[in-house]
């Protein structure tokens, strides 16, 4: 190929945004040259490698906007330290049908027991299926709510939120939140039932929920909203983080 034809080929193919096909057309000339490929096989495998790249981009920008503090994947969670977790389930929560139900999950459990790795797993699975997700704390969550309030900007951060298809909230229950922040906290659960999914994790049985929202009428709604249509992970037992540590050592 002359200079000239390559160079406005390099310049077509960056305008239309095919990265890959740009990197890889003169070494997989060669490649489809050698096993005497012709130019359909050839353009088909340049357009598969495309696709296959675009994809993994995807997944990236989906992953980073998700904000979460670690990436774990479920393949990494040892089901048989924490038996209480019910595995079959949270298996068939990854395939990530009931986002498109808009139905919520809720894990259960003490402490250090792995309830976050769940959450972080089944979230990298909703990233990976192209879905859009947004992770925080309880607490996070709320700091965030009462600032975007007092500048004036809660509606956009609200819409932000509404517009995931997938809200993980961890650690509600770690801290109590006060009359406005609890308020606030309903209000996005409220926006968000029915239009996306949620998953919360929680330290604290159903019924210390009041201790966190400091009101019975306003945990009574919320709940009502969150377990309309639920799927409850409880994970029960040792710390899961003590177990697989010593489990490592030996």
């Amino acid at each position: 190929m002359t200079e000239a034809p390559q160079i406005l080929l390099q310049h077509h193919l960056k305008k239309l945004r095919l990265p890959t096909f740009q990197g890889e057309y003169a070494k997989q000339a060669q490649i489809c040259a050698a096993e005497n490929k012709d130019h359909t096989q050839y353009l088909a495998r340049l357009c598969e490698m495309e696709l296959i790249d675009r994809e993994r981009r995807m997944i990236e920008r989906r992953i980073k906007a998700a904000k979460f503090p670690s990436t774990k994947s479920l393949d990494s969670f040892d089901f048989k330290i924490m038996p209480s977790l019910n595995k079959p389930l949270t298996m068939e929560l990854a395939r990530c049908e009931y986002v498109d139900r808009r139905e919520n999950i809720i894990a259960l459990g003490p402490s250090g027991t792995g309830k976050t790795h769940v959450a972080l797993g089944l979230g990298l699975a909703a990233c990976q299926r192209g879905l859009k997700v947004r992770f925080t704390t309880a607490a996070a969550l709320v700091h965030d709510l009462i600032e975007a309030q007092d500048e004036r900007k809660l509606q956009r951060l609200q819409k932000q939120l509404t517009s995931q298809n997938l809200l993980i909230i961890d650690e509600l229950g770690f801290v109590p939140l006060s009359k406005s922040g609890a308020e606030l906290l309903f209000e996005v659960m409220s926006q968000c039932y029915e239009r996306g999914s949620i998953i919360i994790t929680s330290n604290l049985p159903f019924d210390e929920w009041t201790e966190v929202f400091g009101s019975e009428r306003l945990t009574g709604a919320l709940l009502d909203r969150l377990t309309h249509h639920v799927h409850i992970l409880e994970l029960n037992g040792e710390s899961y983080r003590l177990k697989h540590s010593r489990n490592n050592r030996q």
